[in-house]
Order: structure tokens, then C-alpha cells, then sequence
């Protein structure tokens, strides 16, 4: 099929709303600059400053927008210990999962955390001062030893790539 270009499914916000092209392209600009003052943003959309604000305040209501954060330069935490953590849950575990997850969500040493498929039903981005305070946090995480199975602890060196946006809003390309 050449010359013939597949366009991507649909977008959809988290209340259904559908995401135009418009929507995209103010999602890129406010991924690459989150900073970036309503009328510059309206200017590189084309669009006028109250047609731009009413997008992103649509946006954020859809849920299509969930916050704004600033990235920290992880350096300046080089003290501090970066392990990424996979964890396999014990079988009878697996029922009582939401508990597991909010003491995940408790723990502000807990930087992300990702259930995924394979091997091991958990992989965590934890900072801790130190290697040696994994045991302590474990404990906080799995109290009654009755959730976590086995663990592979692998401490992280340096970050080579940080978080980006969804390859969908980096290219150029509209749906």
C-alpha cells in the first residue's frame, strides 16, 4: 500500500469526549511547555485567547488533562538511591490486590509503580536514601509478609531518557 497513509483510530478523553486534531496539537504544545502563557498557546494554535482557554479548561474537565508538574533535574537528588523494583505477589495475594495498591500509593518513596504481565506482577521506581532502606519500605508495603512473594531490587544508575510525551502527541501528524 504506498502512497496510502493509515490514519490512527480515535482519541478519546476519560469521559468519552472525542479528541479533534485541535485538541492534539494544544496536548503536544502544553506537554512540551506546560508553562506556556494562554496567549502564546492560542497564538501557535491559531485559535483566539478564549477559544484556546475554554479547550484546555474542556480538557481538564474531561480528564483528558490530569495536572501540571514541573520535573525536578535528578541530580540534584545523586545522594539518593533510584531502584526499580519488581515484585511477584504471592497467589492468594491477588484478591486482596487494592490493598497491596494503596500501600503503593501511601508510600511517597514510591515513585511510580506499573502492573504489568510476565514474570513479576509489579514493577516500582522507588528513591530511598540508601539501598539499605528498600527493607524498611518492604515492610510498610507488606506488613503481614502476606502480599509480596519475591523481589528483584536493581539499582538504577543514571536516567537516559526522562519521561516524554505519548509518541502520539510528538509527531507532527493529525488524526
Amino acid at each position: 500500500m504506498t502512497g496510502r497513509r493509515l490514519s490512527a483510530p480515535p482519541l478519546f478523553a476519560p469521559n468519552g469526549a472525542r479528541l479533534d486534531p485541535v485538541d492534539l496539537d494544544l496536548l503536544r504544545r502544553l506537554q512540551e511547555d506546560a508553562h506556556i502563557q494562554n496567549q502564546a498557546l492560542a497564538r501557535t494554535l491559531g485559535l483566539s485567547a478564549s477559544g484556546c482557554l475554554k479547550r484546555v479548561r474542556r480538557l481538564e474537565e474531561a480528564g483528558a488533562i490530569k495536572g501540571y508538574i514541573a520535573l525536578a533535574e535528578e541530580t540534584m537528588f545523586a545522594s539518593w538511591s533510584m531502584l526499580w523494583v519488581s515484585i511477584k505477589l504471592r497467589r492468594r495475594a491477588h484478591k486482596r490486590r487494592e490493598a497491596f495498591e494503596a500501600a503503593v500509593r501511601a508510600a511517597p518513596e514510591v515513585i511510580e509503580a506499573h502492573n504489568v504481565a510476565g514474570r513479576f506482577d509489579y514493577i516500582l521506581k522507588i528513591a530511598l536514601p540508601s539501598v539499605s532502606a528498600w527493607d524498611a519500605l518492604r515492610e510498610r508495603l507488606d506488613p503481614e509478609n502476606g502480599f509480596i512473594k519475591s523481589v528483584d531490587v536493581l539499582p538504577g544508575l543514571r536516567t537516559a531518557k526522562e519521561k516524554s510525551p505519548h509518541p502520539l502527541l510528538c509527531s507532527g501528524e493529525r488524526n
